[in-house]
């Protein structure tokens, strides 16, 4: 598909043709403006791209009283695709930036990211493409694809890679297991497990939803959970208060070094950007909605988007007051905060969080399914095929985990989480800003408002990837010890 045949459609305002042409997209009958917006864009009519072509008994299912079509349903299964274990490293970052400089980066992030997800929205509902990388073949080319694929999938293997490296830690603090037939043991059940709900959410997608509810409901009480520990922590007399004037700006990085104070920021933004990369999952779940209209999506995005808001401020600043010394990571295992929770309750609170962690991994899975599915071809793929690639994925993803913990003595120097933080929030910009903004951008034109804003964003955050990666690179070789002391 050439440029030019792109770039003479006008698909943010299209004529109100598209529903009248036996699409699965409805009009809004209670809404005549809406209607208006309806997509009759000629390239998008091809039989070929089929991709938003699906029955509606598909997602009809209820769960709880919830519809896997519906608007609540979508709602839930953004928010759960949005919020990862991510979050809980943002508390030690504003322990290290301090209160004001976190808060400023954190908002001036939330906004972007606000802007990309609502262009990309807006860019589904006018072409009704149900999947990133399907997208980015048509309107950019193959090898776009290929950059696409290779960044999802480093940023959502790192991300499973340490869901199930903490779920590892956790299991093995509540049975208390050594050695390496209990270890096979572990991984030989953990991995069926996996497989078995990674089939399930590919090959049963219209369950997605139950899936949403379980993981929002385990995150819940875990949220909880840190809250009740953070009161009752600071009630007690050795707890010193944090909200001191020292802790507004960049209490523990020095003040003296302009460039190491740059470098800092930089890792923080891509941080929150790395924590916000859902861009690749929100195509294939607003798929799943029985009517895909401009209006349903922005209140999907609206309201999911203050939810992940919401919960990621509460765990930074509950988090942050929690204890004297932050951890690097929330909820690590034997961590400081697991000594404020009571013996009967701590058991529990460890359960919750295994079984928020397992959720998250189909679900990032859906990202890697939608990257073979288009690099190789839907018609190529059956069962036993897909069966193979799944036992592959997590089987790899697990001999990481096993590695890095059976080598964390000798890599102790090497913080090897913060390192694919650092490519995952690089990977991240490329995901959340450069392809959504080139996609719209390749189909709508450089002159528009959006595109031009769309530009600035993506090159602020390109170079800011770039530094941050850069940064975390040279502070493992070096040392963070050496690094400061260079600075001071």
């Amino acid at each position: 598909m050439s440029e030019n045949k792109i770039l003479q459609f006008n698909i943010e305002n299209p004529p109100n043709l598209y529903a009248n042409r036996g699409s699965n997209f409805s009009l809004d009958t209670d809404n005549p403006e809406e209607n208006s917006r309806i997509n009759d864009n000629i390239i998008f009519q091809e039989d070929s791209l089929d991709i938003g072509k699906r029955k509606k008994s598909a997602y009809s299912k209820a769960y709880c009283g919830i519809r896997g079509d519906s608007v609540l349903s979508g709602i839930l299964n953004v928010t759960v695709s949005a919020i990862g274990g991510g979050c809980f490293s943002y508390p030690y970052m504003m322990y290290q930036g301090g209160i004001l400089v976190i808060l400023f980066i954190f908002l001036f992030v939330t906004a972007c990211i606000y802007y990309s997800i609502d262009l990309l929205r807006s860019f589904v509902v006018d072409t009704k493409y149900f999947s990133f990388a399907l997208m980015t073949e048509t309107i950019l080319g193959t090898k776009w694809l290929k950059t696409y694929a290779f960044c999802s999938f480093v940023i959502y293997v790192s991300m499973v890679i340490n869901y199930l490296s903490s779920i590892y830690m956790y299991t093995k603090g509540i049975f208390g297991f050594e050695g390496l037939l209990p270890n096979i043991f572990y991984f030989l059940i953990t991995i069926i497990i996996e497989i078995i709900i990674c089939i399930y959410i590919s090959k049963l997608s219209n369950m997605m939803h139950f899936l949403s509810i379980v993981s929002i409901a385990s995150l819940s009480l875990i949220i909880l959970g840190l809250i009740i520990i953070s009161i009752i922590a600071n009630t007690q007399d050795e707890h010193v208060n944090k909200f001191i004037y020292k802790n507004l700006f960049f209490p523990n990085i020095n003040p003296n070094i302009f460039s190491h104070k740059l470098l800092k920021i930089s890792s923080f933004i891509t941080s929150f950007v790395y924590g916000y990369s859902y861009h690749s999952t929100l195509p294939t779940l607003l798929g799943h909605l029985n009517n895909v209209n401009n209006s349903n999506t922005r209140k999907i995005h609206l309201i999911s988007f203050s939810i992940v808001v919401f919960t990621y401020m509460t765990v930074t600043f509950f988090g942050f007051i929690l204890d004297n010394d932050v951890p690097i990571k929330l909820f690590q295992e034997n961590g400081k905060e697991f000594n404020e929770i009571s013996e009967t309750f701590k058991t529990p609170f460890k359960i919750a969080l295994i079984i928020y962690l397992l959720t998250l991994v189909p679900i990032r899975f859906i990202v890697i399914r939608d990257n073979y599915v288009t690099l190789i071809g839907k018609k190529k793929i059956n069962f036993l095929s897909e069966l193979v690639i799944i036992i592959i994925f997590i089987f790899i993803s697990n001999i990481f985990v096993y590695g890095i913990s059976t080598f964390q003595t000798i890599i102790q120097n090497w913080d090897v989480s913060e390192l694919i933080q650092a490519f995952g929030g690089m990977f991240g910009v490329i995901i959340s800003f450069c392809l959504p903004v080139i996609n719209y951008v390749s189909v709508n034109g450089k002159r528009k408002l959006k595109s031009i804003i769309g530009y600035l964003i993506t090159g602020f955050f390109v170079i800011v990837g770039f530094l941050s990666l850069s940064y975390t690179i040279y502070k493992i070789i070096i040392g963070e010890d050496k690094t400061e002391e260079s600075s001071s």
